[in-house]
């Protein structure tokens, strides 16, 4: 499954859409909150992270620094609960 679309809502929030329509809402505040990885911690900067795009059908930020796979979506690893 691909993503097909990614719009940002707020805060660390995005919608994301998949090839079979599916529309997913995903938090990533947690994710990155948490994260000990500096090339993850930059993206805390809301500006940068405002700058997602869909390379490949999955999420990506910046030339690829941040990569976050459709399946990851998928099996809610940070979908709101």
């Amino acid at each position: 499954m691909k993503i097909i679309k990614v719009k940002y809502l707020s805060g660390y929030k995005l919608e994301v859409v998949f090839e079979n329509e599916q529309i997913v809402t995903t938090d990533f505040e947690a994710f990155l909150s948490e994260s000990k990885n500096p090339m993850t911690l930059q993206f805390k900067n809301i500006e940068r992270f405002k700058k997602v795009k869909v390379k490949f059908g999955h999420l990506t930020w910046e030339n690829s620094q941040m990569d976050i796979s459709a399946e990851s979506i998928l099996n809610n690893e940070f979908s709101l609960k």
